[in-house]
């Protein structure tokens, strides 16, 4: 019986997983990890945003490293929805992350404009 159940077990952490490779932070959501599964969501649409609104014949590339960084984030909430148990480590990297992008991208769009 502890067989099944750790079977049972293995494939709900493997669905977590999966809901969280269709759409980042659901297989927290999910679980009751809201927090977490808002950060990861908060994140990968922050680095994805750059791909929709920073005009293509800009001086610097900040598409690519800006897209590399969202799929590593959606890969990682994939993982961490597995794993179930994230530690504060990842959830400080998580607020990092999203500090340092929204300042990088806030100033990339705002200070080219600005008549200094």
């Amino acid at each position: 019986m502890e067989n099944e159940q750790g079977q049972q077990k293995g494939r709900s952490n493997i669905s977590y997983a999966i809901m969280s490779l269709i759409f980042p932070g659901m297989g927290q959501i999910v679980r009751g990890r809201i927090l977490a599964g808002l950060l990861f969501l908060m994140n990968v649409i922050l680095y994805l945003a750059p791909l929709a609104f920073v005009p293509q014949n800009t001086e610097y590339d900040i598409k690519t490293p800006s897209l590399l960084i969202a799929l590593i984030i959606w890969a990682g909430s994939s993982l961490d929805a597995f794993i179930y148990r994230s530690s504060f480590l990842i959830m400080a990297l998580l607020v990092s992350l999203l500090s340092f992008g929204a300042g990088f991208f806030g100033s990339f769009l705002i200070l080219p404009n600005l008549d200094i």
